[in-house]
């Protein structure tokens, strides 16, 4: 079981992960900051200030998919940097054992450059639970676990931060990736929010399914295989994003899927719920020197 619950974590992040990548570039980006009001020379040499121009379009009605889709992916070019917090809930199912998997994540991430720092928190019950926090940048990784801080090895390192830079698309495919699903989408108000849900079914979900685990470096061969042997039953995507700054506010993920271990099959019911803050607030990723001078390398570790 722990094998299978391995494996399936590292499907279930790739979808996650994605999934909020997705958001918060095409959505967050939003925050582009009106022009600011101009001065102009008046005919008698007095300046006078004229006020800025109005943001272009700005609906005044719930917008369709397409426009909102749009709106947010030209916002995302303004996107230099936000915080993410998600719980992920999921309890896995072979045969007549279960084992229930509780994740809390908490990822600062820049945009340029591409630098991440994260905390994951992973409860499996009665098989213990293991802490992980992360420094991502450019050129190297640094991790931490139980107290210890660790140096990865260059190639593990870079399969890492290639990893990272694949989950972070420009607003353009952005775009193209909402349109594979946007007859299943729709989208309603809930105060200051547009609401896009999407229930995804047949053979968009699969396409979606691929288009994820492409995304986020999940194309191994292990892993491919996994996602070729699975069944996935359902998955319904929600997202909450501001009117005025077409920033993301929240997210919800929620996907029941099956496969086949021999003559067993194992059932899968994963829900991610995510929060994003800090827009733009966050300047750079720095690495404490304690953690710097602590680290060891990971050939060296033992």
């Amino acid at each position: 079981m722990k094998k299978w619950t391995t494996g399936l974590l590292s499907v279930i992040l790739a979808f996650g992960l994605a999934a909020c990548s997705s958001d918060n570039e095409a959505e967050e980006a939003g925050t582009a900051t009106p022009p600011a009001n101009t001065e102009q020379p008046a005919e008698n040499g007095e300046t006078v200030t004229e006020p800025a121009e109005a943001p272009a379009e700005e609906m005044t009605e719930t917008p369709t998919v397409d426009e909102l889709i749009q709106k947010s992916a030209e916002a995302g070019e303004n996107l230099k940097s936000f915080s993410m917090t998600s719980d992920i809930e999921q309890n896995i199912s072979l045969g007549e054992e279960q084992q229930n998997v509780s994740i809390q994540m908490m990822v600062d991430t820049t945009m340029d450059p591409m630098q991440m720092y994260q905390e994951m928190t992973m409860d499996m019950g009665e098989q213990g639970s293991q802490e992980l926090k992360q420094y991502i940048l450019e050129d190297s990784v640094y991790s931490g676990v139980e107290g210890e801080w660790y140096k990865m090895p260059d190639a593990e390192a870079k399969q890492i931060i290639d990893s990272m830079a694949m989950t972070s698309q420009s607003p353009e495919q952005q775009l193209e990736q909402f349109k594979t699903i946007a007859e299943d989408t729709e989208v309603s108000e809930d105060g200051d929010h547009y609401v896009l849900t999407a229930d995804v079914s047949g053979d968009s979900l699969k396409e979606l399914a691929q288009t994820y685990m492409n995304q986020t470096g999940g194309n191994d061969a292990q892993t491919q295989a996994m996602l070729e042997q699975m069944d996935i039953k359902s998955m319904k995507i929600v997202y909450g994003i501001h009117k005025e700054t077409y920033l993301p506010m929240e997210s919800t993920v929620d996907m029941v899927m099956e496969m086949a271990e021999g003559d067993q099959k194992i059932t899968l019911e994963m829900k991610m719920t995510s929060d994003y803050s800090k827009h733009n607030e966050i300047e750079k990723i720095e690495v404490p020197q304690e953690v710097l001078d602590s680290a060891k390398t990971m050939d060296n570790a033992a």
